[in-house]
């Protein structure tokens, strides 16, 4: 068995730091800091994995060790994914306690550039800082045989983040020991295993055929090729005698892993299925299959949907990125940066796996431990997901919209592609889907294509033996729909059969998955949820006001000062919008504002005439009128949107 040890890794700060995003925020910060979804500072698992590697590095130079240790420990440029028990695997460290709001976790500090002694035009640059003496930890897991030296080696860690020079990011380090134990969950033979994860770090699935450059999307699904990785590596290392003996039946078609979707509580979910379109503003739709749908426009369920009477109720998985940087890019000092997509953290994903052999269903079951690592870059603090459910099933849940066996069937069948499915023709090229040994499979003398609404998407892959990637192959998309007609009504067994075993090609990595969906279920589809349904499900009240706010400022900022105002004068006036949010007294402020509208002259009066009335409204009126979205409202609130403001208004390239 792999003897790896978990620990807990500690950072203190011990002075103000900078975790950096490698973004700016309109109307606020020009060097932003990571923050999750809730507002709250954390350091990346990626940049947690530098510091190490650095730290390892310099103590293996001072102790005369070899440098070959580091790849082993922390990974090679040119890895192939193969599991290895030396390799470490860390977690994001986050805030441990949390303020109890966001805001008290961070202060505003100003730069500038001089030349000659003298600030520089146009450089004044505003940085968000991390309070000092916060704490963050995370997880740390790697060889027993490792523990004690990266105990030493997270101490050499004293300096976190940027502008490390000017003082900034001055760390206490330390890894301790913690208990984690592991689920014991143990199938009895089965055709069929259900499992639920859970993702507890950001989960990166590459999606080379929508990636561009150095832009990476994700998929918004776990795939079954990357469980079916996890489960053969888990297996491979634990129980190598008994994988040797079986791997032929692990990677074959025999062996199908399912994708896993995102689960939705009371809710079978289906791909989401393609066909219905509707008018623009409305909730009806029509399914093109039955109807003439000119005129109208494709309706987007989701990219999973659930069919509930009348109604189809779609989600999407959610999903953020991160800007990194490759550093040392070739045999040159350069740096490449890249954004990265990932599903995000705290979700949770419904797989299966079919076996045509039930005595496998116990060992696959012993690879899903209480945690488990899956997509790229697991390695770098992603991947993490724990496992909540492994369960032995009849079938998968969405079977429940097909027929059952004994049922009646119908001449007509409506097939839907639950994972991306083409079929090969006798020439061994991809043909989508080949009707005459469609129609051997189900029994009928015929089968014709009356229908369809489908997508194309291209599916590659990689082969850990060759060390290669597999030629991408032009594949029907999840969520196609086809309308059969058959000379006769073929047995619900064999749809059964054909629902079980997949169609088409690459089976054992979950493609080729089918479903054929019960008439009246498809035909009795008539609409979508309102718009306020969708948008409560899909848009956040934090994400809506955030949108609002940046919208605001950039909007008001192109007329701050077309009265003439000068930049001195703004800074004033900002200088005592923050004098007023640390007191809560307005009366300095509007006392400013009066002295320059009555006391100094026409002239003078004018250059104060829009920004008067700009910042009045704003104190005068509640947020919720002022951007059009309901949140905080308090008079602070009301100064701080004026403060950020005013920074925004004097980014390069203002008056």
């Amino acid at each position: 068995m792999t003897e790896r040890v978990t620990a807990t890794i500690t950072m203190e700060l011990c002075s103000d730091t900078i975790f950096g995003s490698g973004f700016s925020v309109p109307g606020g910060e020009d060097i932003a800091v990571c923050q999750d979804e809730k507002g709250y500072p954390y350091l990346k698992g990626s940049t947690l994995k530098g510091l190490l590697r650095e730290s390892l590095e310099n103590y293996l130079a001072w102790t005369g060790q070899s440098q070959q240790l580091v790849g082993t420990l922390c990974g090679e440029s040119d890895w192939d994914g193969t599991a290895d028990d030396r390799r470490i695997q860390l977690t994001a460290l986050h805030l441990d306690p949390r303020p109890v709001v966001p805001e008290d976790c961070f202060s505003t500090r100003i730069f500038t550039s001089l030349e000659h002694g003298v600030v520089k035009t146009d450089t004044l640059r505003t940085a968000v800082c991390i309070h000092r003496g916060m704490r963050f930890s995370g997880l740390f897991t790697c060889h027993q045989r490792d523990l004690a030296l990266f105990q030493t080696v997270v101490q050499g860690i004293k300096w976190v983040g940027t502008m490390r020079s000017r003082g900034f990011g001055r760390v206490a380090c330390r890894l301790e020991p913690s208990e984690q134990g592991e689920m014991k969950c143990v199938l009895g033979p089965c055709r069929c295993i259900r499992y639920r994860l859970q993702t507890e770090l950001p989960v990166i699935v590459t999606d080379l055929s929508h990636s561009r450059d150095n832009s990476y999307t994700t998929r918004g699904y776990i795939p079954g090729a990357a469980v079916r990785g996890m489960v053969v590596n888990a297996l491979a290392n634990q129980y190598p005698d008994w994988f040797a003996a079986h791997r032929a039946e692990l990677l074959s078609e025999k062996t199908r892993f399912l994708d896993a979707i995102p689960w939705q509580e009371d809710s079978v979910g289906l791909p989401g299925i393609m066909g219905f379109y509707g008018q623009k503003g409305s909730t009806e739709v029509t399914s093109v299959l039955n109807a003439d749908v000119a005129g109208m426009k494709r309706a987007k369920p989701g990219a999973f949907c659930a069919l509930e009477g009348e109604q189809i109720r779609g989600w999407t998985a959610s999903t953020g990125g991160n800007l990194r940087i490759q550093r040392h890019v070739g045999k040159t000092e350069t740096s490449y940066p890249f954004q990265t997509q990932h599903i995000d953290a705290g979700q949770t994903f419904e797989g299966y796996i079919w076996m045509d052999d039930p005595s496998l269903a116990e060992p696959i079951g012993r690879a899903f431990q209480k945690t488990v690592w899956l997509g790229a870059d697991r390695y770098e603090g992603f991947g993490k997901c724990a496992v909540l459910l492994l369960e032995s099933v009849e079938a998968p849940s969405w079977q429940d919209y097909g027929y059952s066996a004994g049922d009646t069937t119908d001449s007509t069948l409506y097939l839907l592609a639950i994972s991306p499915l083409t079929m090969l023709n006798d020439w061994g090229e991809p043909c989508g889907l080949d009707v005459n040994a469609l129609a051997a499979r189900l029994g009928v003398e015929q089968v014709n294509i009356e229908a369809c609404s489908t997508a194309m998407v291209e599916c590659g892959g990689y082969n850990r033996t060759w060390k290669c990637r597999v030629p991408a192959i032009q594949m029907y998309d999840r969520g196609s729909i086809f309308k059969l007609r058959c000379t006769s009504a073929p047995e619900a067994e064999r749809l059964l059969n054909l629902q079980r075993t997949g169609l088409g090609i690459r089976r054992a990595e979950g493609l080729g998955q089918v479903l054929f969906l019960r008439r009246e279920l498809l035909e009795q589809v008539k609409e979508l949820p309102s718009n306020e349904e969708r948008d409560a499900y899909i848009n956040s009240p934090g994400i809506r006001l955030r949108r609002a706010r940046y919208q605001w400022i950039m909007e008001f900022s192109k007329d701050l000062y077309q009265d003439g105002i000068s930049r001195s004068q703004m800074g004033t006036i900002q200088a005592l919008c923050e004098k007023a949010m640390a007191s809560g007294d307005t009366q300095e402020l509007l006392e400013h504002l009066d002295k320059n509208l009555t006391e100094r002259g026409p002239w003078h009066a004018s250059r104060f005439h829009h920004v008067n009335q700009v910042i009045r409204s704003v104190l005068e009126t509640t947020l919720e009128n002022t951007l059009g979205v309901k949140g905080p409202d308090s008079e602070r609130d009301r100064l701080k949107l004026l403060c950020e403001l005013f920074d925004y208004s004097r980014k390069e390239g203002r008056p």
